[in-house]
């Protein structure tokens, strides 16, 4: 071979050479741009996820390096926490708890799971520090867990309320019931006719405790509809005390009614009648023999403002805020029949109505429970 050909020969194996290193690196630049693109996909679903994750979360969130500085936060941690202080500062800077400081230390340092519970200002937070796989990273919860100890403390002493409740009528009527079946009180018309009084009325003191809570479960759950009408304050007078009429003769108390002819409402006359009636049943039940209760209805505004007052022993400063609570019973009814539903009842009627509820009182003096209403 020549010197001509030894030239062309090479010259064809570099150019070779050079394609295949051209196809090499053309593929290898394909390759990185589909790993770009996926990457960069990721990172639109990581945005996408981190912004969802950012608003939807009730709970303060904080993702944090080994050196406790805020890498990312979501909207419930920059709203409890931090205000203008966004990620990029250190945990110390946006929130002041030592407890969660000490927890991120010690994850960070044992690469465990570290939870607390503890106070903070009069509220009950609970606090976790996660280690996240494969990064050096924690991710830092804090929940504010008061309202959650309060239902908590709430469903506990209903249950306790109602075991009472229930167990009183019903070891009346078993004793009640018992005493009937003894020969004597068959002979007696008169003792049989007491013991079938008092079994009727243990009897509907348990109805009226099971209509309670479901009347309750109804109206949370907004299944109970208001068919709002325009109607006479006054007329609702009458219906309310009908049924209690015993218990005020029985205890002499005196009824006063300070309503004008022309004061009308719109709103549902049957559970208004009940808000009425269950502020009612607490005067009666707290006026002493020969006591006052007044009625009262004004004009305020676009409202109607309706008061029901009493003459009792009052209620202290400590429960007026608590008394429109589920469940809830202040001390001095702590001896009376009654679950502590009635006044939350009355308030969630009241504020379907756009209204609101509230008392007033000193104890010695009485309360007033005020309410209002729309004007029709």
């Amino acid at each position: 071979m020549n010197a001509a050909a030894w030239v062309g020969f090479a010259l064809a194996m570099m150019a070779g050479g050079l394609a295949v290193l051209c196809r090499r690196e053309a593929k290898q630049l394909r390759a990185e741009r589909r790993r770009t693109e996926t990457l960069a996909e990721e990172n639109a679903r990581l945005s996408v996820f981190l912004a969802a994750l950012r608003s939807i979360t009730a709970h303060a969130v904080f993702i944090v390096d080994e050196s406790r500085r805020v890498l990312w936060m979501n909207e419930a941690a920059r709203e409890q926490f931090a205000g203008p202080i966004d990620a990029g500062h250190s945990l110390e800077q946006i929130i002041s708890h030592p407890e969660v400081l000490e927890l991120v230390t010690r994850a960070v340092s044992e690469r465990l799971p570290q939870e607390r519970q503890y106070m903070r200002e009069g509220a009950s937070y609970h606090a976790q520090a996660l280690p996240i796989e494969a990064s050096r990273l924690i991710a830092v919860r804090v929940r504010d867990i008061t309202e959650l100890q309060r239902l908590g403390r709430a469903r506990r002493d209903f249950v306790a309320n109602i075991s009472h409740d229930l167990r009183t009528p019903i070891s009346a009527i078993q004793v009640m019931a018992e005493t009937l079946k003894s020969s004597s009180v068959a002979e007696n018309p008169r003792k049989r006719k007491q013991l079938v009084d008092g079994i009727l009325e243990q009897t509907s003191a348990l109805q009226q405790l099971a209509q309670e809570i479901l009347d309750l479960s109804l109206i949370e759950s907004g299944r109970m509809p208001l068919r709002l009408v325009a109607f006479p304050v006054g007329d609702l007078i009458g219906p309310a005390l009908r049924p209690m009429m015993s218990s005020i003769e029985r205890n002499k108390l005196h009824v006063e009614v300070h309503i004008p002819d022309d004061l009308k409402v719109l709103a549902d006359p049957e559970h208004v009648r009940r808000v009425l009636q269950n502020l009612l049943h607490n005067a009666i039940k707290f006026t002493p023999a020969e006591g006052v209760i007044i009625i009262e209805a004004r004009e305020q505004g676009e409202d109607i403002v309706i008061s029901v007052s009493d003459s009792g022993p009052g209620i202290a400063a400590d429960d007026l805020p608590r008394i429109f609570e589920r469940f809830y019973k202040v001390d001095r009814m702590r001896s009376e029949r009654g679950t502590g539903l009635g006044l939350a009842i009355a308030r969630h009627i009241v504020e379907g109505h756009g209204g609101r509820i509230w008392a007033e009182s000193a104890p010695g003096r009485g309360a007033t429970f005020y309410f209002t209403l729309p004007r029709a």
